[in-house]
């Protein structure tokens, strides 16, 4: 005689959050999500703007969920040899509670210019204040003849490539002893250089990207990307959990790094993402 076990067949779905199409230094408006995630979209009607560009959606059932983030990458120096670096990727299963609140933070790419790059913004699904489930580092702004640095995939934040503005470490943003802003972290905002605009902002404070002196628009992207003057003086830091650093003139940003609170079903690539 066979026995037939009974056979449970689960239902999957993916959902996708993306930027939105917001771009630059600040994230997406109520507006835009609800025209993105339109009818017949799975998030329609479902995601929350109550501060500016993050994206608040609620765990719908008791489960084991895999989540998979991506990094921005930086923006280029057009004019020059110099390619931003491209963001980190992170993977891994949670178990979420029914009712838990996420707060998503999609990072969107550093903008390019002739002679640097701004840092691309790191990727966050955060609970409560603070509290990092996963987090993927954003790419470095290229300079003049030096690439970014890529979206790392350790908790610490990149070195510029010249090796002068070091990366942040334990959720902090990176430094920037120069013209350049760094990164900005998951708790600390990145140093400011020469002007304190540069500077890419905390997950904590908003997650704006900096600005620059002299170019209106050459934003570092949302999710803590730094940014320079615009005039030469470095690729911008980019964001995520703990920022890259930057510094001066021909030198590229620090990639941001990465943070995953999972052990399961875990992976990671550094410097794969291209774009937001």
């Amino acid at each position: 005689m066979a026995f037939l076990l009974p056979v449970t067949i689960f239902s999957q779905t993916t959902y996708t959050f993306t930027n939105a199409g917001a771009t630059l230094g600040t994230g997406p408006t109520q507006s835009q999500v609800n025209s993105t995630y339109s009818s017949g979209n799975n998030l329609h009607n479902g995601v929350t703007i109550n501060t500016t560009g993050y994206q608040e959606w609620t765990v719908p059932a008791n489960g084991v969920y895999t989540i998979e983030v991506w990094g921005a990458e930086g923006g280029d120096a057009t004019s020059f040899s110099g390619t931003g670096g491209k963001g980190a990727r992170m993977k891994g299963d949670f178990t979420l509670t029914q009712g838990t609140v996420l707060k998503i933070l999609v990072g969107q790419s550093g903008t390019s210019w002739t002679h640097d790059g701004a840092g691309g913004g790191g990727s966050f699904v955060v609970t409560g204040t603070n509290t990092a489930i996963i987090i993927a580092g954003g790419g470095g702004g290229a300079s003049a003849g030096m690439d970014g640095g890529e979206g790392l995939t350790g908790t610490s934040g990149g070195t510029s490539p010249g090796g002068s503005g070091s990366g942040g470490t334990n959720g902090n943003g990176g430094s920037a002893p120069s013209n350049a802003g760094s990164g900005g972290g998951l708790l600390t905002n990145g140093g400011g250089g020469s002007n304190n605009n540069h500077k890419g902002y905390a997950f904590v404070n908003g997650g704006p990207g900096g600005s620059a002196a002299y170019n209106s628009g050459f934003d570092g992207g949302f999710g803590g990307g730094g940014t320079s003057h615009g005039q030469g003086w470095g690729g911008g830091g980019g964001g995520g959990y703990s920022g890259g650093g930057a510094y001066t003139y021909q030198d590229g940003g620090g990639g941001g790094g990465s943070y995953n609170s999972s052990s399961t079903n875990t992976s990671s690539e550094a410097g794969v993402r291209e774009g937001h």
